[in-house]
């Protein structure tokens, strides 16, 4: 592979902010955030006579959490809705970026942590943890 084609991990994390799934917007000031990640399962499924283990992948994924922090702007309509989320325990769509990459996964997701980071030096932070469910690979 030559070094050219090697793709730097500029990201964004995007929310649907009408509910409708067909626009997401970029979530303003985000400083950090890991892709969503599902693992498989598997079963294990030793007989008495075997000598070693035997384990089968089963058709069940178990879905992941993300952490993200972002400068919190009370103004701004994506942190308006990560709040109101947090207010209402309510469902949202996102939509995780590569944006050199033009790879994107879709999700569905519940804010189960939305606090303050308070730092003199600094401007509010808020540290939110997204639970995932269903996540849908797309490349544009």
């Amino acid at each position: 592979m030559a070094k050219e084609d090697i793709v730097d991990s500029f990201y964004r994390l995007n929310i649907d902010l009408d509910g409708t799934g067909a626009t997401f917007t970029k979530i303003s000031l985000l400083q950090d955030c890991a892709p969503p990640t599902s693992e498989k399962t598997s079963d294990t499924i030793t007989a008495t006579d075997d000598q070693e283990e035997v384990e089968v992948v089963v058709d069940f994924k178990k879905n992941s959490q993300i952490d993200f922090e972002i400068v919190y702007d009370p103004t701004d309509p994506t942190h308006q809705k990560l709040d109101e989320m947090w207010v209402d325990n309510s469902y949202a769509d996102f939509e995780y970026e590569f944006v050199k990459l033009m790879r994107k996964k879709s999700f569905t997701a519940q804010l189960m942590q939305w606090k303050e980071v308070t730092d003199k030096e600094k401007k509010l932070r808020m540290q939110g943890t997204l639970k995932v469910s269903g996540i849908n690979t797309t490349t544009v």
